[in-house]
């Protein structure tokens, strides 16, 4: 799904308007597509009444021309005006021409309306469109206050957006009715995917304005909303006769005395995508542990200290990372100091021979000079890593692999310098901002994941749970997006399709757990290959 913002979105109209399509066919197509959305949902062989509260606005329209479409496709209609004479005459016409009821506001009470609201299956709600602005003022405010108090129950069905929110803050007055479902037309708004705003969106989707391609051209809008379909095209295709090799290599490099399990988390989601090989370079003391929890990876034993990996591991993962198609670092690796050193000779640093030794004798294992940066594969930077990341100044200068870094608010405010309330208050352009200026693909985690592309692209997961808030879940995420780089998915498309798998995958898991408070991270892996079949 595309999301805009209102200004863009406001462009894009005029720009089609001024180029012969004009509003009113954007207004009858939305209408048409509109009640087509309401009409496969939600039409039984009874009971199938529908009652529009119809604005002043554009969408007041697009409400009236899926009224006449209903109407005409079985169901009983009721249309309030809740400004008399304020839709054009022909949609008016056309809705009583079908046999809708048209009512007004008027003196004599809300007994009609209760009656009205008592009757309906279906609430379509298009008071107020994407240009409102706090707050509601009266008549509309007791309106909505009564419908909200009498429609338990009812389906509630915001046109574009609820009444009542602000499309562009994602502020909501308290009036605002909490629809089941908001069909926007052409796009999301940023808005919506704002708080509080989602709250009282329900499930979204968009419908098509028929807006010819060639008045889009010329009005910027790459973001997206992401949805199975992106996700469907964004998968690998996978052949008959395909090896495992073809399905990549993935080193997941991590873990400590203190967090054994992390990258046998990652390592399992890595192969649940798809991943062909999957080889966990863990510190040596853990490995024994690890292993019992992981039968199907392969191990590469790190040198370590206390149970942590040490400096001196560095060479034997980089003698193993041209064999690899993706490098996660960071699941339970921890922030030791010789860690950290570990981090940056594996990630950072050219190696020359600059031990002492006498003449005409190398040391084994010891590269005499080889850069480090040329046979980086892709990353994914997560967890603790991030940390140690933020500790390099300009590290976005030095790193030249291609990357996708994983922060939660608390992770991405230590890389930033920002504090939490700042990063949380403007998610979409925070994200946006640094993933343009680290040149690199940024995954800010938490409600309404927002995946950022260097090249300024967004992607947002229309998705809040506190299922995901537990230990180990991050993991299980930043294995899946490793395991889709492996196979060759670009790392924009990777990181947004991982981010939509795996909170599908945390629902699946706790539906079939029967709760979603006790649902563990262990749990997530096996719910993927559930998630791929519904898709």
């Amino acid at each position: 799904m595309k999301l805009l913002n209102v200004e863009i979105m406001k462009q894009l109209e005029s720009a089609a308007d001024a180029g012969g399509y004009t509003f009113e066919k954007m207004m009858t197509k939305a209408g048409q597509n509109l009640a087509h959305v309401v009409h496969e949902r939600y039409y039984t062989g009874d009971q199938n009444h529908a009652l529009g509260l119809v604005g002043a606005g554009n969408n007041g329209g697009d409400t009236l021309v899926a009224l006449s479409m209903l109407q005409e496709s079985g169901w009983t209609c009721s249309a309030v005006l809740l400004k008399p004479a304020s839709q054009p005459n022909v949609l008016i016409e056309e809705y009583r021409k079908v046999g809708g009821k048209l009512l007004e506001l008027g003196d004599e009470g809300n007994s009609w309306l209760i009656n009205e609201i008592d009757q309906a299956r279906v609430i379509l709600d298009g008071v107020f469109g994407t240009g409102f602005k706090l707050p509601i003022r009266s008549p509309y405010k007791e309106i909505l206050e009564l419908v909200g108090k009498k429609s338990s129950g009812k389906t509630i069905v915001a046109v574009d957006c609820p009444s009542g929110i602000d499309c562009i803050s994602g502020m909501a007055s308290p009036e605002t009715l909490k629809a089941d479902l908001t069909v926007c037309m052409e796009a999301v708004k940023e808005g919506l995917l704002k708080f509080p705003a989602f709250n009282y969106c329900g499930e979204i989707v968009t419908v098509d304005l028929g807006i010819p391609p060639k008045h889009k051209k010329d009005v910027k809008g790459d973001d997206i909303v992401i949805d199975s379909q992106f996700v469907k095209k964004s998968l690998p295709t996978r052949k008959s006769d395909a090896h495992k090799g073809d399905f990549g290599h993935v080193i997941v490099c991590g873990g400590s005395v203190n967090y054994v399990g992390a990258p046998v988390l990652a390592g399992k989601s890595a192969y649940r995508v798809g991943a062909g090989l999957v080889e966990c370079a863990v510190p040596e003391r853990i490995y024994e542990a690890a292993a019992a929890a992981s039968l199907e990876s392969t191990w590469l034993l790190l040198e370590d200290v206390d149970g942590v990996i040490a400096e001196s591991a560095s060479s034997t993962l980089i003698s193993r990372l041209k064999d690899a198609d993706c490098l996660l670092i960071g699941p339970g690796i921890g922030r030791e100091d010789t860690t950290l050193r570990f981090f940056n000779r594996s990630i950072f640093e050219s190696f020359t021979n600059t031990q002492s030794a006498s003449i005409g004798f190398v040391p084994k294992n010891i590269p005499m000079k080889s850069d480090i940066q040329s046979r980086l594969p892709p990353l994914v930077i997560d967890a603790d890593a991030l940390r140690l990341l933020s500790k390099t100044t300009d590290w976005f200068k030095r790193l030249k692999a291609l990357a996708v870094l994983t922060p939660h608010p608390g992770e991405m405010a230590c890389l930033t310098g920002l504090t939490v309330d700042e990063i949380q208050n403007d998610r979409l352009s925070i994200a946006r901002q640094f993933a343009t200026k680290w040149g690199q693909v940024v995954v800010l985690k938490g409600a309404l994941t927002v995946v950022a592309s260097p090249e300024g692209r967004i992607a947002v997961l229309p998705f809040a749970d506190s299922m995901l808030a537990k230990a180990g879940t991050g993991d299980v995420l930043a294995g899946m997006i490793a395991g889709l780089i492996a196979q060759g998915v670009p790392l924009f498309d990777a990181a947004s399709a991982g981010v939509w798998i795996h909170a599908h995958a945390g629902v699946l898991a706790a539906q079939k757990l029967g709760s979603s408070i006790s649902l563990l991270a262990s749990e997530m892996p096996d719910a993927i290959p559930g998630v791929f079949s519904s898709l």
